[in-house]
């Protein structure tokens, strides 16, 4: 199990209000992300499992796990795209895919995200 940082959360905010709460994990990866906030992504569906989106500037790998079995509410960042994705199904363990953080809340509007024009992410700490 990965470790969670207890002090990082990303709300991912859909353009008809919808939101989505992300705990991050305590990884290298996950510390870039949040320092990039805020951003403005947008979501296409890749392979009916994930929800895919490319940030501004790529994550750091080193002092990253580089595989995960991720879960449904899994964000992750695939290395060799430099993609974040968010799985709306089960998938496989992967490598070069770094686990990122887990939804804490608005796990039903991950199908969604790609229906948005655009999705605001920022801080969601308590």
């Amino acid at each position: 199990m990965t470790e969670m940082d207890e002090n990082k959360k990303i709300r991912f905010l859909l353009d008809d209000g919808a939101e989505i709460i992300v705990r991050l994990n305590d990884n290298p990866a996950a510390d870039a992300l949040y320092e990039m906030l805020p951003l403005e992504l947008t979501f296409e569906d890749f392979n009916g499992t994930e929800k895919i989106a490319y940030p501004p500037d790529s994550l750091p790998v080193d002092g990253s796990p580089d595989s995960c079995d991720p879960e449904v509410g899994s964000l992750c960042y695939y290395i060799p795209w430099g993609n974040l994705c968010f799985f709306y199904q089960d998938f496989r363990a992967s490598s070069s895919l770094i686990p990122l953080g887990s939804v804490e809340s608005g796990a039903e509007f991950l199908t969604q995200l790609d229906l948005a024009a655009s999705v605001a992410a920022d801080t969601a700490d308590d």
